[in-house]
């Protein structure tokens, strides 16, 4: 028949007790466990690492050899009375890491607990076969565990029987009592004490090193301990049986505290600038006293009749000077207004604040190109961030580039260059930023080289290699159709009508009220003059801003912000 209950090592316990036995290292069980086996009795697993259902894991009360067989350790656990509400069905044996070493089954038993009305204190043991006791630590804590009846008892006649064994030795010594001296002429060893006498005590009773040493420091009255013996007072009085006459001969050479009258070269502490008192002044204090009156004057100056000889022997220096000085011309009120002015300020006392317009400045991602417009925004700004220039803040296109801010009609004109070689035109159609043109591309010499060098492949155009070639309806328009004319005053055509037209003229001052200049078109627009803007050109150290605005589809007005004088610019008109 099978045995039913049985305890064995698990994995972890058999690795760690060869481990301790090849290592030298005894392995440390320290607690026990109980569990109730989830409601049924467990089988006991090798590669079980916790009990299936723990109900209690408390330190070990006692871990020992089996006294009747020392292969076997026994392990014992007390629960008390107080403890419990399951069933026992399992046990385990954990270390001091809390890895389970051992685990068992055992006849079903409850354990009540006192407040169910029925309450015991129960022991469980468990037996662990080991070939070598050596290399299991037997160590417990006795003050965290509960000791058993018979544990108590044992201990109490193990004690019982050292006692009386101690005693029995005791009496039959000859002098149990070595360690004591004789009460009659004892031989004291080692640093033997004794109660110390009340101060003035003259009898028998011993006395101690305190004692002796009070009684001293009386004598001498508390003299320091260099002075505290005869020889030492004589040394330091050196050996002079005339002390006294010699100390008042001496003292006769000294000067008295009050009205001193010293001679030869005498010394004191130098004071602090700062002292006023009664401190004797010594002369490195007056010299530095000397040196602040003259406040470190040059040595030219550092003496009165040298400042005398400065002041040309005036003794009216002051009046002298006034009275020069009232014949002198008053300091200017416009010098006096423009002292302290920074840069821009100055500027705009001048009236020059608008002729360094240049921002050279990048532009954040924040900034709408909307709000770009009117006399303080006139400049030349960088993106430097492609991802930046978003259509959500009014750039033509998500490509880093320059954007000029130009005088033009109402609020300005915009021009946007960028890193891929397009450039972009609107103008203001308000004065208040809310209304811009759309964004006009303009053709570059890099879109005509790309279209020239574009190669078309007839098979592909459908119908139109059997159109006709003009400039009409379903017609398909030739290089011809492409217009061109001039230099610094010209304008260039597409097949669609679309006519960009640039010129270079004066215009008359006369500021933004003037009647200004009228300047006619190199060739008349079809239609509509779409947009016309005009920048300043000329050396003059002078910017003035103009102003563009169509008269027909043939002629715009150029006006001059300047009251006097002829200014040159370049302007540029789009239209259809």
């Amino acid at each position: 028949m099978s045995a039913k209950f049985y305890t064995l090592l698990t994995d972890i316990g058999a690795a760690k007790l060869a481990s301790a036995a090849a290592l030298g290292v005894p392995l440390k069980i320290t607690h026990m466990a109980v569990g109730s086996g989830g409601g049924a009795l467990p089988t006991p697993n090798a590669q079980q690492t916790a009990l299936v259902t723990e109900e209690r894991r408390a330190a070990l009360n006692m871990l020992y050899i089996d006294p009747q067989n020392s292969s076997q350790i026994i392990a014992e656990q007390v629960i008390p009375e107080n403890e419990g509400g399951w069933w026992i069905r399992e046990v385990g044996l954990f270390d001091e890491t809390g890895a389970l070493i051992a685990v068992g089954n055992c006849p079903e038993s409850y354990k009540p607990k006192l407040a169910e009305g029925s309450g015991r204190t129960q022991t469980v043991r468990m037996v662990l076969i080991t070939s070598s006791t050596d290399n299991i630590t037997l160590k417990i804590d006795p003050a965290v565990v509960l000791a058993t009846r018979k544990y108590v008892d044992d201990k109490v006649l193990e004690l019982k029987v050292y006692v009386d064994d101690l005693m029995a030795k005791h009496l039959a010594a000859v002098d149990p009592h070595s360690q004591y001296a004789p009460k009659d002429s004892p031989t004291l060893t080692g640093t033997p004490k004794a109660p110390t006498a009340v101060a003035g005590n003259n009898s028998m009773q011993l006395a101690n090193t305190a004692f002796v040493q009070a009684a001293i420091l009386a004598l001498i009255g508390g003299a320091p301990a260099t002075l505290d013996t005869l020889k030492e007072i004589a040394a330091a009085i050196n050996n002079d049986p005339n002390f006294s006459t010699t100390i008042n001969n001496a003292l006769a050479l000294k000067a008295p505290l009050a009205s001193p009258a010293l001679t030869g070269t005498p010394t004191a502490p130098t004071a602090a600038q700062t002292v006023n008192n009664t401190q004797i002044a010594t002369t490195a204090f007056v010299k530095a006293a000397i040196a602040g009156l003259v406040g470190s004057s040059p040595e030219a100056l550092d003496t009165l009749n040298e400042l005398a000889a400065a002041l040309g022997n005036d003794p009216n220096f002051a009046t002298t000077v006034m009275n020069a000085l009232a014949g002198k011309q008053p300091l200017d009120a416009t010098l006096t207004n423009l002292s302290g002015k920074s840069v821009s300020a100055l500027l705009q006392y001048l009236g020059l604040e608008k002729a360094f317009l240049i921002k050279g400045q990048y532009l954040p991602a924040s900034v709408n190109l909307n709000a770009l417009g009117g006399d303080d925004a006139f400049g030349i700004y960088g993106q430097e961030v492609a991802a930046s220039a978003t259509s959500g803040k009014n750039y033509p296109e998500q490509d880093a580039g320059t954007l000029l801010v130009l005088p033009a009609a109402y609020n300005g004109l915009q021009v946007y260059l960028t890193t891929g070689g397009h450039i972009w035109i609107r103008v203001s159609l308000d004065k208040t930023n809310t209304k811009w043109s759309p964004w006009y591309p303009q053709l570059t010499q890099t879109d005509l080289n790309n279209g020239l060098a574009t190669k078309v492949n007839i098979s592909a155009v459908g119908t139109a290699a059997s159109r006709d070639v003009g400039t009409g309806s379903g017609q398909v328009p030739d290089m011809s159709s492409w217009s061109y004319s001039g230099i610094d005053r010209g304008w260039r055509k597409g097949p669609d009508g679309f006519i960009v037209q640039w010129g270079y003229d004066a215009a008359a001052s006369g500021g933004a009220s003037g009647s200004g200049t009228t300047v006619n078109l190199p060739i008349a627009f079809a239609n509509k003059m779409v947009s016309i803007s005009a920048v300043f050109d000329n050396g003059s150290p002078v910017v003035p801003a103009a102003a563009a605005s169509p008269i027909n589809s043939s002629s715009f007005k150029l006006r001059c912000s300047e009251s006097t004088g002829t200014f040159n610019f370049r302007w540029i008109a789009i239209g259809y």
